[in-house]
């Protein structure tokens, strides 16, 4: 069963995004800033992330470039600041998604689901039509 790790300093939204990602059939662990899902990922290796962007100490942006020092794992970004500015940013450092915080529990599943599906058909050698 695939783990999901949620990160994001609003213990409110991490609870709630956990409970959907649950409801769903996955695992989660939760992270309350940056610097513990950093830990965390290194840790536990989950199998996708789903990161706020703005956290202090370690915001999303920053974490995002720490992980891929040493991972590939899938990141959305999960945010209140769902401009389109930050979504071209997110494309650009290469994020496997970017949506705003007012997703409903379905089209945060989905794209979790299609993000991992996609990541297995890759792993298999095979193409998304």
């Amino acid at each position: 069963m695939p783990v999901i790790l949620v990160v994001d300093d609003n213990p409110q939204m991490a609870k709630l995004m956990q409970d959907m990602v649950q409801l769903a059939g996955y695992q989660t662990e939760v992270a309350f800033s940056g610097l513990e899902g950093l830990d965390k990922a290194r840790e536990g290796m989950p199998d996708l992330i789903l990161v706020d962007l703005m956290m202090p100490e370690l915001d999303g942006w920053e974490l995002y470039h720490r992980l891929r020092e040493f991972t590939t794992i899938p990141i959305i970004f999960v945010t209140a600041y769902d401009t389109p500015q930050n979504e071209a940013k997110a494309i650009a450092l290469g994020a496997e998604g970017f949506i705003g915080k007012d997703l409903t529990p379905m089209q945060l599943v989905q794209h979790i689901q299609f993000v991992l599906e996609a990541g297995n058909q890759q792993d298999r050698g095979e193409t998304l039509h």
